[in-house]
């Protein structure tokens, strides 16, 4: 069975980045930028992980994790989060809403290869 990942990025250069790493593990990445696209994606497919940009227009992610941890079908799939530093309050709302992790961009940028390594290889 393929790994599966959930991709709510907007950014092309992070897109490419993780469709890269998912490659070399033959993960398929599904890409996802609305709250009601993702959240019916997550419940449908079951995927190994969601990454989701804090700062993604037109999503309000903390409601959106809430909505992923309330249904027993997505309760478990983990949720990796990134936003800038300044965003403190934003990413801090994320990780008391259920996300698993929550980077600055920076650290996602430098440790992509390791932090999706973490949920594909398993």
């Amino acid at each position: 069975m393929s790994k599966r990942v959930i991709i709510a990025v907007n950014n092309m250069i992070f897109t490419s980045k993780i469709m890269s790493v998912l490659d070399k593990y033959e993960a398929e990445g599904i890409k996802a930028i609305r709250s009601d696209d993702i959240f019916t994606k997550a419940h449908d497919l079951q995927p190994d992980l969601i990454i989701i940009d804090l700062n993604l227009n037109g999503i309000e992610a903390p409601s959106l994790i809430n909505k992923l941890r309330s249904y027993t079908a997505t309760e478990t799939i983990p949720i990796v989060c990134y936003s800038p530093q300044v965003m403190a309050d934003q990413m801090k709302s994320a990780m008391v809403a259920g996300a698993n992790e929550v980077f600055t961009n920076s650290k996602m940028t430098t440790g992509m290869n390791k932090i999706l390594t973490k949920y594909i290889e398993n």
